[in-house]
């Protein structure tokens, strides 16, 4: 069997988190990508204090947490103003236990491209149509699963396609659960891009263990806080060298203080086609074992988030470090990268006093130092992609990026955003022979909100100004693509809940 490491290491978690006092999860996910409102409105509320037990950088969420986050915090002093508006609406749109969507969307595009954290889904060249669906439901205490779907037709032949994104069954709970399906997941506190791994590529088919609520330790470890796990397996596609080979993603994530979260990711890619996949192949890879050269391919890093609510200036500042490489930690024969990236991060959620103002600046870089030797999603053997798109960061290996957003909220649930990014794609680059590196910049602008209970709208554009693409001196363009989806949704509640 191909995932008998995983599964084997698994059972350890499961028989490890059963070990402390159960109670029922409801654990159907919230969508990375249908649901930007949820996310902004946890961030926002996270980095001005009112969510100190929630571990906001392991996405995504299960919809148990956001309720008992939203819950706990109403119960404990609900905030004045805006902030107060957020949160019960965010306590308000968490009690559903069935909810359904449809969506139709359509969009003008100068050029072919794919958006950046956007499943791998194309905006087509020219005119084109999607439709989508979404629907979770929290069948029992012990059972929920979710379904997604979409489907775009393009004027171009090869711009017709049907997707199945993030759909999977979960069971267990709350500190202890299995989800099986379709998957994705992001680790670490950027936002506009992770190192290690985001929703920028489409979902993979694999098995999930976590603990959808966060544990909060006792004795000994109390000092740790809440913790939170995540390991899942997936099995990549078809590709020209060891096909379908297996792809492990782990997470420990804890919050040992309000102020205070810390997290260790790992992503590992071995075994396929003509390759051992057994649980001796597993050990070896995952200790960082890589002869002969190309055996595996192993990404790590760690993340650190300080929150400091101050009343009238809260700010939350972040970093995200991660490598590749298989050198040792000071000796200890223990795995440790060489060859690191690096995310850094300044999050205000109140701007200049404005509970309806926030701003964001993101600094991703995994070219400076030694990162320029690495193959930074480019394995030759195991690339860190999945049908093609990066697994991490969106602006690739060899790059650096700069950016910065800001929203501006009409209502709890309803935003005006705004944003700039410079990319630069230097790997490979060799300027004394002619070949600078790209430049790219991009301004966006875009509206989400709800017009009722059930009609939800959304809107979004892009300028995209590239010089040198591809490398190539003066193959420079400007690109604009539009974006318009209206979505229908319903919802049940169960015996117990009402609709605030």
């Amino acid at each position: 069997m191909k995932n008998v490491p995983l599964l084997s290491f698994a059972a350890v978690v499961v028989f490890t988190a059963a070990a402390v006092p159960l109670a029922p999860a409801r654990a159907a996910d919230l969508f990375l990508n249908d649901e930007p409102e949820i996310y902004a409105a946890i961030d926002k509320l996270n980095a001005a204090g009112y969510l100190p037990g929630l571990l906001a950088n392991t996405r995504p969420y299960s919809m148990q947490a956001v309720r008992a986050a939203a819950e706990a915090a109403s119960q404990a002093s609900v905030p004045e103003g805006f902030d107060g508006e957020l949160l019960r609406w965010l306590l308000s749109y968490s009690v559903p236990t069935t909810m359904g969507r449809v969506t139709a969307a359509v969009s003008h595009s100068d050029a072919r491209f794919i958006p950046p954290n956007n499943e791998g889904l194309p905006r087509p060249k020219g005119w084109s149509a999607q439709g989508s669906i979404a629907a979770r439901e929290e069948t029992t205490p012990y059972l929920s699963a979710q379904l997604r779907a979409a489907s775009f037709r393009g004027e171009g032949r090869d711009d017709e396609g049907n997707r199945l994104l993030d759909t999977s069954i979960e069971a267990g709970y709350k500190y202890a659960s299995i989800q099986a399906g379709k998957l994705s997941t992001w680790y670490g506190p950027g936002r506009n891009g992770a190192l290690i791994f985001t929703n920028n590529a489409a979902p993979y088919p694999g098995v999930r263990i976590r603990n959808p609520e966060p544990i909060p330790l006792t004795g000994w470890f109390k000092f740790l806080g809440n913790v939170q796990y995540d390991i899942f397996a997936a099995r990549m596609e078809k590709t020209p060298g060891f096909s379908h080979h297996t792809l492990v993603g782990m997470r420990v994530a804890a919050r040992p203080a309000g102020w205070l979260e810390i997290g260790l990711s790992r992503a590992l890619h071995y075994g396929g086609d003509g390759r051992s996949n057994g649980l001796s192949e597993f050990a070896t890879s995952f200790s960082g074992n890589n002869d002969p050269a190309g055996r595996s391919n192993t990404l790590a890093g760690y993340d650190i988030t300080v929150t400091l609510p101050f009343p009238f200036q809260p700010v939350q500042a972040y970093w995200d470090r991660a490598g590749e490489g298989d050198n040792r930690f000071l000796g200890t024969g223990l795995p440790w990268p060489s060859q690191w990236g690096n995310i850094l991060g300044l999050y205000f959620p109140k701007l200049l006093g404005s509970s309806r103002l926030d701003l964001r600046a993101e600094y991703a870089d995994n070219y400076s130092g030694y990162g320029k030797t690495a193959s930074w999603y480019s394995h030759g053997a195991y690339p860190h992609r999945y049908r093609g798109d990066v697994l991490g960061h969106p602006m690739g290996g060899g790059s650096r990026d700069w950016f910065v957003g800001s929203r501006y909220y009409f209502l709890p649930s309803t935003f005006a955003e705004v944003s700039y990014e410079k990319i630069l794609h230097d790997k490979g680059v060799q300027p004394s022979i002619g070949f600078p590196g790209e430049r790219r910049s991009r301004i966006s602008a875009g509206f989400t909100g709800w017009l009722n209970h059930s009609w939800r709208a959304e809107a979004h554009s892009t300028i995209d100004r590239v010089t040198n693409e591809g490398g190539v001196p003066g193959s420079t363009g400007t690109d604009f693509s539009a974006f318009v989806a209206v979505s229908y949704q319903t919802y049940t509640f169960s015996g117990t809940a009402r609709e605030n």
